[in-house]
């Protein structure tokens, strides 16, 4: 883990092998949603793909199942990870995913496909704290402005910070697919 910024509680974190494994199944689900001739009909529309503004920021965004979710060992590292940052009490279980029934896969982990001339408005997310799993990012930044931060994040790292955290990825000027998954916890006082 290292701190990116300890003022506002920003951390990159390197992700284990065997929990990358499971990203690239939840990343592979995300494909074939993309790609079936039906898959805007569980287009994930937040801002970041069909903004208040009216504009498409990027060209594809789909939640991960809950099922699928549920069943992973993503879910039980993240929330240690967490809790290392968040809670010093040490109970673990005071962390949990997001429900967003207003998503098709009934929680908060999504997939985001960018390609060149997509971008991220700047924005905050809902919950207590947030994270970016970065899958295939040819060193895009995500941008935090109040604190004065780029981060490139790597392939097989991920970012997590306070909810309200403002954050923004400028347009894209390569032709390369970036692929991030963003995700919303939720502090269980």
């Amino acid at each position: 883990m290292k701190i990116l910024n300890n003022k506002y509680q920003i951390y990159s974190i390197n992700i284990p092998d065997f929990i990358q494994e499971e990203i690239s199944d939840f990343v592979e689900y995300s494909t074939d949603l993309k790609n079936h001739p039906y898959g805007y009909l569980k287009a994930h529309e937040n801002a970041g793909y069909l903004a208040m503004d009216g504009i498409k920021h990027n060209s594809y965004q789909c939640s991960v199942p809950l099922q699928k979710v549920h069943d992973s060992f993503w879910l039980a590292w993240t929330i240690r990870e967490i809790n290392k940052i968040w809670n010093n009490e040490g109970d673990s279980y005071c962390f949990r995913l997001r429900n967003q029934s207003g998503h098709f896969g009934q929680c908060d982990l999504w997939t985001n496909f960018s390609y060149k001339g997509d971008d991220n408005p700047i924005h905050n997310h809902s919950g207590f704290v947030s994270g970016v799993i970065y899958y295939k990012n040819h060193g895009h930044p995500t941008i935090f402005p109040d604190c004065d931060l780029e981060h490139k994040g790597e392939n097989g790292t991920m970012v997590v910070f306070p909810s309200t955290t403002p954050h923004f990825v400028k347009k894209q000027e390569t032709e390369e697919e970036r692929i991030t998954l963003a995700f919303n916890f939720d502090k269980v006082f």
